[in-house]
């Protein structure tokens, strides 16, 4: 979705959106192009932290997407990750990924008070606008080929649990690595007195902890993008013609991968077949749940701390994973 860059100033987000001369300079930096005259600007929706534009001159399109200048509405783990984006979208372009290719990248401040880079444009409709018009056969196809592409990713191996925010942490297991994910949303929801339900706050922790040796039954550590839910993923001609948000990979159990852990409660059999025809045990399927339930509670403090409202639905699913792991608590299994 395209918004008119005339409707920039009128945005109240934290999103760091500059003024068309400060774009214009910034694209003439990176493409050495004095031609901006009839630069056409707009801005592209969605997105909960950057700034994105799409860009077009003399039938040339890009996209710039501009770091947030204050990360203190961020949650925990999305702060001080940008650098990280860039540095996967160069990533993928080695191992021919349908990802952007990163054009250029400035973390100098100079131009605007927070980095940003420009990156090729990727033609197609995202799946969560098309969705509910497809056939299952049509989503089938789609959701194998998601499939195929997150194994791809996930057959980067990794020696060390990670993520951008935290580059220095180190983590002996994938039970402290997930324990640290949570600790730091409970920190930000606790700073703000979130009221996430009766004793949810405990009963959380203590469903980590219940499922430490789940947790920790992990084959090997692997690069997994935790953020290939259907915004992020475009449609073209009834294909999958690329995928974008490169910020929320870690280095973790392939498990996260979003498409296991959608926060509908169901996995995708196509997604599977597509993952290298992926069977779950039961320590897969009980983390999936821990991950969705992780999922909720990331959306849940991320609107609360940027102020975009609270929403019942997702209260109601915060509630349903938490009941839902606690059964597998009492019966032992999935």
């Amino acid at each position: 979705m395209v918004t008119e860059v005339k409707d920039m100033q009128n945005n109240s987000s934290f999103k760091n959106y500059q003024d068309i001369q400060t774009i214009k300079t910034m694209y003439e930096k990176a493409f050495d192009d004095k031609n901006t005259k009839d630069v056409k600007i707009n801005i592209l929706s969605g997105g909960m932290k950057n700034a994105v534009y799409l860009i077009e001159n003399n039938n040339k399109k890009v996209v710039l997407k501009i770091a947030p200048k204050d990360e203190s509405k961020m949650i925990s783990v999305d702060r001080n990750i940008f650098w990280w984006e860039a540095e996967m979208l160069k990533r993928m372009q080695e191992i021919n990924f349908p990802s952007p290719r990163l054009l250029y990248y400035d973390d100098s401040c100079v131009l605007c008070e927070s980095p940003y880079l420009f990156m090729s444009y990727i033609e197609g409709k995202t799946y969560s606008k098309i969705k509910e018009k497809l056939s299952e056969e049509e989503k089938a196809k789609i959701e194998y080929h998601l499939g195929l592409l997150s194994k791809k990713i996930c057959l980067i191996k990794g020696n060390n649990f990670f993520i951008p925010s935290h580059p220095d942490k180190k983590f002996n297991n994938n039970y402290e690595f997930v324990s640290h994910l949570f600790d730091l949303l409970l920190e930000n929801a606790n700073s703000l007195n979130m009221n996430l339900g009766k004793e949810n706050y405990e009963n959380i922790k203590n469903l980590i902890i219940s499922n430490k040796e789940s947790l920790n039954n992990i084959n090997d550590i692997c690069l997994v993008h935790t953020d290939i839910w259907d915004g992020n993923i475009l449609i073209k001609n009834g294909k999958v013609s690329g995928i974008v948000d490169f910020s929320d990979l870690y280095f973790g159990d392939e498990i996260m991968t979003f498409y296991f852990h959608t926060i509908d409660g169901k996995t995708s059999e196509s997604f599977l077949n597509g993952f290298n025809n992926k069977k779950l045990n039961n320590d897969e399927k009980i983390r999936i749940e821990i991950y969705r339930l992780y999922v909720i509670l990331k959306m849940i403090v991320d609107c609360e701390l940027k102020q975009y409202g609270k929403f019942d639905w997702m209260y109601e699913n915060l509630d349903t994973r938490i009941d839902s792991l606690q059964r597998i608590k009492n019966k032992g299994k999935y």
